[in-house]
């Protein structure tokens, strides 16, 4: 069977332990050296994604394929360097791009490597040959026939894309028909209407994304400037076939969305993990209890109100870095009951007010709860007796406030090792109980200063 695979007799094998390796540069590099075989089948997943490698010495391959006028081009802009043939057309091997990563890339090399070559004056340089270059690589990687898994549009405000890469667009509809994972810096310095431009060619193209990411969302921008990108924001999502993750992180905790949220009812069907970060109060929000197969729900440096509409049905719920109204939370404890498996609360308070009603919430409604992670919690006899209850419990972190006597302390520690569940896989303890943990009867133990 090994010397099958050294042969490339089993590629579809070959090709499994290959993708595995794909975010591992020098393995892929190691591998693609073995034989012509291996070479072949490496060197598209090694150019899937090589701006996630901190290298630009890949620069060059890419220039190596563009046409004799677009290199006459590049002389133009001062970079006169011949560019020796490729066995592989890399380009078309694309699936990630993010275009922050091309622009620096595109900069270091540059910087670093066009003033050490004969017949080249770095003085020639400017940040404007530096974005069109960066067009020129974004054209060739249209025409070249990739086609995108994941985009990620977060770059400079002084780059601006040609029109003739929309017109390419319009002939290379392959480019974005497959792309999956979306990620946008919604209110960046970058031309909002040539982002606007772009994201339209995306809502026709681009049906097939499950994965939406919105950055930097401000509220205090100008609705008429920005109407243009907030509906093409709004089409892309009216036009997934099924949207299953959403995420949207704001810039000034944002409370109006523009429709954006409310259009995430065209999704209700399809929708299963929704992510906020650093947003206020909107009514839009609402529209989530109407998502039929709603299970995972994240929530992140937001305030107390916006909880209150988030009262989903859900499987996984995580609140991180909010002010912690316990009434509310046991008001989607209570509806969300057994369906709940995994509950990860850190708390930005130091202590949980009310911690009692809490863990009471707890026992009586979430019996089938797999991960539990809780900040600032007491070490009561109450949690004790939780943890206990929770016969299902495979992952369990706890962050402690042990303001009781040392004696007292070992006595709970004890009884908390006895009635850990046969089924805990994982535990961590933090703070001055970690000094007391001597038995547990879990398989894997993190026990952290």
């Amino acid at each position: 069977m090994a010397s099958k695979i050294l042969m490339g007799d089993v590629p579809e094998l070959m090709e499994k332990i290959l993708n595995n390796l794909n975010n591992e540069f020098n393995s892929l590099y190691s591998c693609a050296l073995v034989n012509r075989h291996w070479c072949k089948m490496t060197i598209p997943i090694l150019w899937q994604n090589p701006f996630s490698f901190n290298r630009h010495s890949f620069i060059p391959k890419y220039f190596s394929s563009l046409e004799d006028d677009e290199k006459f081009i590049l002389k133009e802009c001062g970079i006169d360097v011949e560019f020796p043939k490729t066995i592989f057309e890399y380009a078309r091997f694309l699936k990630v791009l993010n275009l922050s990563r091309l622009e620096s890339q595109v900069k270091k090399w540059i910087g670093l490597e066009i003033s050490n070559l004969p017949n080249c004056s770095i003085s020639a340089y400017s940040t404007s040959t530096m974005y069109h270059l960066i067009n020129l690589l974004f054209k060739l990687f249209i025409e070249s026939g990739a086609t995108l898994y994941e985009l990620d549009l977060n770059f400079s405000e002084f780059l601006e894309l040609k029109p003739e890469i929309f017109y390419s667009l319009g002939q290379n509809d392959q480019f974005f028909s497959r792309l999956h994972h979306l990620s946008l810096d919604v209110i960046s310095d970058f031309n909002i209407e040539n982002l606007a431009t772009l994201l339209s060619v995306l809502a026709k193209n681009a049906t097939k994304i499950n994965t939406l990411e919105l950055e930097e969302f401000y509220s205090d921008v100008e609705p008429q400037l920005f109407h243009s990108l907030f509906q093409a924001i709004i089409c892309i999502i009216k036009s997934q076939d099924q949207l299953s993750l959403f995420s949207v992180a704001g810039g000034d905790f944002p409370a109006n969305f523009h429709g954006i949220i409310s259009a995430l009812e065209s999704q209700k069907y399809s929708l299963q993990e929704v992510i906020i970060e650093s947003c206020g109060y909107s009514a839009e929000f609402e529209i989530l209890k109407s998502c039929k197969n709603l299970e995972s729900l994240r929530v992140r440096y937001c305030g107390t109100k916006l909880l209150k509409v988030l009262d989903c049905k859900i499987t996984s719920l995580e609140i991180s870095d909010c002010p912690l109204d316990v009434q509310t939370i046991i008001i989607i404890l209570k509806n969300t009951g057994t369906l709940l498996q995994r509950l990860k609360l850190e708390i930005s308070d130091d202590e949980i007010w009310e911690e009692s009603l809490l863990l009471e919430a707890l026992k009586s409604f979430c019996s089938n709860i797999t991960y539990l992670n809780i900040t600032n919690i007491g070490f009561s006899t109450q949690l004790i007796e939780l943890i206990g209850n929770l016969q299902n419990l495979q992952f369990l972190t706890l962050w402690f406030i042990a303001d009781i006597p040392e004696e007292e302390l070992k006595i709970r520690v004890m009884q908390f090792a006895e009635i850990l569940p046969p089924s805990l896989q994982y535990l961590e303890l933090r703070d001055e109980v970690r000094a007391y943990v001597t038995l547990v009867s879990c398989e894997y133990i993190v026990v952290n200063c």
